[in-house]
């Protein structure tokens, strides 16, 4: 294990397509503290970033045989710490930011009662909504926000374009936010749109 150390990433490498597990065990240890601590930096999350470095070795010791990286190993390594990490965001700044858009509006004492809609009413407002999109639009907006797949994911999937995806989303939450105009307080509605986002 030791005589490792000196070998280059390239012949980590190598080593790695052939199934040597101290050649992963020394790429691990040569990349997962500064792919950690880039990956906090964009999440703010330690256990986060812990899954994701995780996840990216995971995944290299699964595709060892048919890995193909240009350039750098660890350009490679950090590329994908960032492409996890902001999917990471992607998936979840909406619901961080619902959650505290929704907890402002619980703590404003001088709401109505009737504007402390449940989160089930909430949804169930959102369903219909969801219910009233063209079959292939739900189909990608489902995609989208129950299986938080990628714009590239869900493109890949449908065989359709990234752009394609990204419109059919953005109509889709329209369609959505129109369908519950004036089902919703003002106050409400601001913050679904938060979250909708």
């Amino acid at each position: 294990m030791a005589s490792l150390l000196h070998l280059s990433d390239n012949e980590l490498l190598l080593l790695l397509k052939k199934g040597d597990e101290s050649a992963f065990s020394e790429i691990y240890n040569r990349y997962w503290e500064k792919m950690a601590s880039y990956s906090i930096r964009l999440t703010k999350s330690e256990d986060e970033s812990a899954d994701i470095v995780q996840e990216i070795f995971i995944s290299l010791w699964r595709r060892k045989e048919d890995l193909v990286i240009k350039g750098s190993l660890a350009a490679y390594l950090i590329k994908s710490t960032r492409n996890l990490s902001l999917r990471y965001i992607e998936r979840n700044i909406n619901v961080t930011d619902f959650v505290e858009k929704l907890a402002e509006f619980i703590s404003d004492k001088s709401q109505d009662i009737e504007e402390n809609i449940s989160f089930r009413e909430l949804q169930e407002q959102i369903d219909k909504g969801v219910a009233k999109l063209p079959k292939k639009m739900q189909q990608i907006y489902l995609l989208s926000r129950d299986e938080q797949l990628s714009y590239r994911e869900i493109s890949e999937k449908l065989g359709i374009s990234e752009g394609t995806v990204k419109k059919q989303i953005s109509n889709s939450l329209k369609i959505i936010s129109e369908s519950l105009k004036g089902k919703l307080s003002i106050t409400m509605s601001a913050i679904l749109f938060h979250f909708l986002r």
